[in-house]
């Protein structure tokens, strides 16, 4: 199966980056001509009548063909994890130069004017386990006090299976052919005409968590680096090649002679969590593909063992290359600290993190860097892959909602003005322009964010399944995947027959 989304990002220029080049190549797959051709099929008449628009125009162009609706001043309630300021890509109180929080601002007052709403946050919270004691009393009491879960995609999958959603495909307004929702909701996260989790750009950190491969330059340079990009685009940018980059590469900077983690300088650098389960996905193997029409359990390849035995060596075998668990939580860090700090610090030659710390963490990195895509599994691969994080926001509609007509178009209407406004607001202007230091990152940005994949055996995880099982190894140093998943494999696969039962049965 293959997974990519090349209408989705590579036109996301703004009229005021119009020095920048557009993209030629997103995901491996066809140029900025075929994304113009693809996108502007949906566009009105006004659109292709006249001389090419900017991106930008061509974007707000885009219909969503709501028509007009009076909801004489709902109240639209909106449950939204607090992890991250996360809230703020849902609601923010007014103008206040911030581009992004001025771009929700615009998108929410365009909506609520547009239907006569009003916009609010029904509940926020910090730690996404609360939710399921929360949503679990309000739906069994019947109490409509949610209209929209905008929160941690696993978690919401987990809740998911006890049938406290509604089926996206039943909710009227909503279609997911429109380019604000992700190619994955369709392909990926339906089956059996089933949906209850959505992945639309009003979930922004489903882009902003996306997993990439951050690269000092400079540092690049004093050891003699090819240029990566081009390794990138050749295809050759595979795991081997990383390691044959910078297995070599310390420095014990400290001058104590001990390997001081959070104090040396190395070649490649990750934290212990989720950085190391998106290998899954690099590699090429994901959970579940689908078939025709059927999810198929994919996980059990035969390379995965060579996969584990592999990882688990890269991160102990080399001076170069290093992961931290003391530095997980000490006290009280978060889970993906110790790659970016190292890289934020300059000592790390490559570290791996999410898209969105290049805005909120590398801004005062003092060398110039760049984005890479992760790693390929070996250059026969034929694309690069990636995922966005567990904690990434996906969508949502508790069974308990009564206006369900209002809270499709509002929600509907939400995702466009996001496509539209906000999308391009963080990823042009933030991420393009403020943060990154090349227009080669830039092409690299839009490849990364094409390639992410929302694999339903993740999404449906619900601590039961296999999504993990990588990560926990390598983390723990075990190379024996074969006898650990033999251990695991009958609970693993009746979870996901539970989890293949239940869209299969769903409205029974």
């Amino acid at each position: 199966m293959k997974y990519h989304h090349n209408v989705r990002i590579c036109a996301w220029l703004l009229t005021l980056c119009t020095a920048l080049p557009l993209v030629t190549a997103c995901g491996g797959d066809g140029g900025s001509d075929t994304v113009t051709a693809e996108r502007t099929e949906a566009v009105t008449d006004a659109a292709v009548e006249t001389e090419p628009l900017d991106a930008l125009e061509a974007r707000k162009l885009v219909d969503d063909e709501l028509g007009e609706y009076d909801f004489g001043g709902y109240e639209f309630r909106v449950m939204v994890s607090e992890a991250g300021g996360r809230k703020n890509t849902i609601w923010v109180e007014g103008l206040s130069g911030d581009v992004v929080d001025d771009a929700v601002f615009e998108r929410n007052s365009a909506v609520e004017e547009r239907f006569n709403c009003k916009i609010t946050l029904g509940a926020e919270y910090q730690n996404y386990s609360k939710l399921s004691p929360l949503l679990t009393k309000s739906v069994k009491a019947g109490d409509d006090v949610y209209d929209l879960l905008s929160f941690h995609v696993v978690g919401l999958g987990e809740l998911a299976l006890n049938n406290y959603f509604y089926n996206w495909y039943d909710i009227p307004n909503i279609d997911f052919d429109k380019p604000w929702w992700s190619d994955s909701t369709v392909n990926d996260l339906t089956y059996n005409g089933v949906c209850p989790i959505a992945v639309g750009d009003m979930a922004l950190s489903a882009l902003s968590a996306a997993y990439c491969v951050f690269y000092n330059k400079k540092l690049g340079e004093d050891y003699d680096f090819p240029d990566l990009y081009e390794v990138v685009e050749q295809g050759a940018w595979t795991i081997d090649r990383v390691v044959a980059l910078t297995k070599g590469i310390y420095v014990d900077l400290n001058g104590n002679g001990t390997v001081d983690t959070q104090e040396d300088l190395f070649g490649y650098v990750s934290d212990c969590n989720s950085n190391l389960a998106a290998y899954l996905w690099a590699f090429d193997n994901p959970v579940f593909r689908r078939e025709g029409d059927v999810m198929e359990y994919s996980y059990k390849t035969e390379k995965i063992s060579e996969m584990v035995t592999k990882l688990c060596g890269i991160f102990s075998m080399y001076d170069g290359i290093k992961f931290d668990k003391a530095h997980v939580n000490p006290e009280g860090r978060g889970n993906h600290d110790y790659g970016r700090d190292q890289f934020a610090k300059g000592h790390a030659v490559l570290s791996n993190g999410y898209i969105s710390m290049s805005l909120t963490h590398f801004r005062e990195l003092e060398d110039e860097y760049g984005i890479l895509p992760y790693p390929k599994w070996d250059e026969a691969q034929e694309n690069y892959y990636t995922m966005s994080d567990g904690n990434h926001e996906a969508l949502a509609v508790p069974k308990t909602v009564q206006n369900i007509e209002a809270v499709g178009t509002i929600t509907e209407a939400l995702c466009a003005e996001s496509y539209k406004i906000l999308v391009p607001a963080y990823y042009d202007v933030a991420l393009k322009v403020k943060s990154t230091r090349d227009e080669q990152s830039i092409a690299m940005l839009d490849r990364i964010v094409d390639s992410r994949v929302f694999d339903f055996g993740f999404v449906y995880h619900a601590s039961k399944g296999a999504a993990f099982l990588i990560q926990d190894l390598v983390n723990t140093n075990n190379s024996n995947f074969e006898s650990t998943y033999a251990k695991k494999e009958k609970a693993i696969t009746k979870h996901y027959n539970n989890v293949i039962e239940f869209f299969e049965t769903y409205g029974e």
